[in-house]
Parts: structure tokens; C-alpha cells; sequence
């Protein structure tokens, strides 16, 4: 399997042009950013990076999301998703198709969806799990990549 080192922060140089930026102008408008200023070593730009956008949890103050795990540990697990009738979805999958009923258009009026829908998800297309590995077990396998794990034209934890 070939290797791809990913790009830290020397992009390649760019010219202000329809669908690019200006290295020039990132460069003037953030002078003292330490990318710039080169006080940081390659190895200091990764540590930086896996710590500032991979791992942990931002807190915005509140501001919209509160706190918010970059790793998902509070993804979903399909099976505990509760479903019926009243506004609950048929299954994880699937909403439920119920009509409210006549001159109702409030969803907790919903009865039961029919038996059995939507209770399996459809196969996903290509290799891997896909559609079939519940949100908390997925999130668990991709936060556990590290910046330079990543192989170019595979995605992270399928080993191909």
C-alpha cells in the first residue's frame, strides 16, 4: 500500500484568482500566527493540530452547541433508538409513514407504523460495513486516527 504524507500547513503557494486563495494575503492578514513565523516545528504543527481539530471536546460558551466531542463519543447506538407511533421514527432507519389521521397534522397523534418497517437498513454499496455498523461504533474506530495515519485512497481502520 503506497504511503501519502498529508499537507500540515505548507500548501502550495497560491495567487488570488476565481476558486483559490492568496498565500499572500493569508500570510499578511494573520502575521503573527506561528505557521507563519515558523516557531513551530513539523512536529509541533502535528501534535497542535491533533489536539486543536482531531481530539477532544470544544466548548462554544453556550453559543450554539454547548460542548461538543470532536471524537462523537455520544453517537448514537441504533439499538437504543426508540421508535413507534406518537412522532417516534418507524425504526433507526426510517421515519415513520403513519398519517396523524384526518384534520390532524400534529405527529404525536401518529398510530404504530405497519409491522416490520424499515426495520433492516438497505445495503450499502461498495466495500465495507457501511449502513450496517450503528454511529457509536463507528465513531469509536475513526477517532481513533492520528494525524499520518491516514492512507491516500483508503479509508481510515479498512486496512485496503
Amino acid at each position: 500500500m503506497p504511503t501519502h504524507t498529508q499537507t500540515i500547513v505548507e500548501a502550495n503557494s497560491t495567487t488570488k484568482a476565481m476558486g483559490t486563495a492568496s498565500t499572500e494575503t493569508i500570510v499578511a492578514t494573520f502575521p503573527a500566527s506561528p505557521i507563519y513565523t515558523e516557531e513551530l516545528t513539523d512536529d509541533e504543527r502535528k501534535a497542535q493540530f491533533q489536539e486543536l481539530v482531531l481530539d477532544g471536546v470544544v466548548n462554544d460558551g453556550g453559543h450554539t452547541f454547548g460542548e461538543f466531542s470532536r471524537d462523537y463519543s455520544d453517537a448514537p447506538n441504533m439499538a437504543d433508538v426508540e421508535t413507534g407511533g406518537g412522532g417516534l421514527p418507524a425504526s433507526p432507519y426510517v421515519p415513520n409513514p403513519v398519517s396523524p389521521g384526518p384534520g390532524s397534522m400534529n405527529p404525536t397523534d401518529q398510530a404504530d407504523p405497519p409491522s416490520g418497517f424499515g426495520e433492516s437498513p438497505n445495503e450499502q454499496w461498495g466495500e465495507g460495513v457501511g449502513s450496517q455498523l450503528s454511529p457509536n461504533d463507528s465513531s469509536a474506530a475513526q477517532s481513533a486516527g492520528t494525524l499520518g495515519d491516514y492512507v491516500f485512497g483508503a479509508a481510515w481502520g479498512s486496512g485496503t
